[in-house]
């Protein structure tokens, strides 16, 4: 259920960030104003957002909406916040279970930059968001303050000002609530994007907080380095937990072949999907051959819809020795049957495999847990991608 506030005559919309919703604990934000920072992987002259009550239980009503360039932290930069308005309006009412969109706003924002979103929780609780935003945002003192810290915020920041701002917002969140998108029209179209549709891995869990180091976020930099026309923008539709074929608990998201639809398939300007999913079906004791049922339907439906579809090899872990069996026997289906049913095949595995081989995971890529990768072992896997091979850089 969906309700895109004003008809788009430009068909040119193109995501530039992206937060996989799920469904959220309460965490007792009505009537306080929340910041929510985001990093954008695509840039443009206007920007629309997008806000989701997918697994509310009543409606959802902000208001006070507006987003600015991130100077740093909290400060944003001089005479760029603007308001954020809905058929008009500057409260919008969300029903539960809908989606929505904001009219466009006319608001030049940088590839590879940071934007803040503020809004007041006026009735309801926001029970859709993403729990692991691996970013830290900002949460006020009861209260409408989305107005008066834009007027802070556009002057210069002396100590008072930002005393100020500190007292207003005194709590953080590595959370996004209720923001799931953030499109562009670009300056110059087309842009493509990319979808990375995963788990933890793609999600980013045990990267450097703030610093935007997931691996999409990797393969974004990349991207934008190789200078090619079209330009691509990768947006990241990784949930922590999340599994191929079950759904075992709220947070950790539907399974990938239902949400596959409204994640990856319906995303605007979506042309490319890169497949990393896995480790949890092994880990939770599914077979090796419902894994590679799973794989093949999930790249059926996606070359349904006439995208570009990748594979790419699950990330040695910590496995039982049965689960390590279920995972060779995988991979070695995604190495040799998987160029039949994907386009190309993404050798995450070994990038990042022990240097003795084997289940286990590279120290040097290890973020502590034997099975997330840290900094280095993200930047291995967007090195893994052969950006040749995608649409906006399509090379052979």
């Amino acid at each position: 259920m969906s309700d895109t506030c004003t008809p788009d005559p430009t068909p040119n919309w193109v995501g530039a960030w992206y937060a996989a919703p799920i469904h959220m604990r309460p965490a007792g934000l009505t009537g306080r104003t929340l910041r929510q920072i985001v990093h954008l992987h695509a840039g443009g002259e206007q920007i629309r957002l997008r806000l989701s009550n997918r697994y509310g239980d009543r409606a959802l009503t902000i208001t006070s909406v507006s987003v600015g360039r991130v100077l740093f932290g909290l400060v944003l930069q001089e005479r760029s916040v603007q308001p954020v308005l809905f058929h008009g309006q500057e409260t919008a009412s969300i029903e539960a279970g809908a989606d929505i969109s904001s009219d466009p706003i006319h608001l030049h924002v940088e590839a590879l930059s940071n934007l803040a979103i503020s809004f007041v929780v006026a009735e309801g609780d926001i029970l859709t968001g993403h729990f692991v935003a691996t970013q830290t945002s900002y949460v006020s003192i009861p209260g409408n303050f989305s107005t008066a810290t834009a007027e802070i915020l556009t002057a210069a920041p002396t100590l008072t000002a930002l005393e100020e701002i500190l007292t207003a917002y005194p709590l953080t969140t590595t959370a996004w609530w209720a923001l799931t998108g953030i499109d562009v029209l670009p300056e110059k179209p087309p842009i493509n994007a990319v979808v990375t549709l995963g788990d933890s891995t793609t999600d980013g869990y045990g990267s450097t907080r703030d610093t935007n180091r997931r691996w999409p976020d990797y393969l974004a930099r990349r991207l934008a380095a190789a200078g090619e026309t079209p330009a691509m923008s990768v947006l990241n539709a990784g949930i922590g937990g999340n599994e191929l074929l079950a759904y075992r608990t709220p947070l950790s998201g539907e399974a990938t072949l239902h949400r596959l639809a409204w994640d990856a398939l319906e995303q605007p300007g979506v042309t490319d999907l890169i497949v990393q999913i896995g480790i949890n079906d092994v880990r939770s004791d599914a077979s090796a051959s419902s894994i590679i049922d799973g794989l093949q339907q999930l790249a059926t439906w996606a070359r349904e819809k006439h995208l570009r579809v990748f594979g790419t090899t699950i990330l040695p872990a910590v496995y039982t020795p049965e689960q390590a069996v279920r995972w060779q026997t995988v991979n070695a289906w995604i190495r040799e049957q998987g160029p039949q049913w994907f386009d190309a095949i993404f050798e995450f595995a070994t990038a990042l495999q022990h240097p003795e081989g084997g289940a286990k995971l590279d120290p040097a890529c290890d973020s502590g847990d034997g099975t997330h990768p840290n900094d280095i072992g993200y930047q291995r896997m967007a090195e893994a991608v052969d950006i040749a091979q995608l649409t906006g850089n399509l090379s052979v």
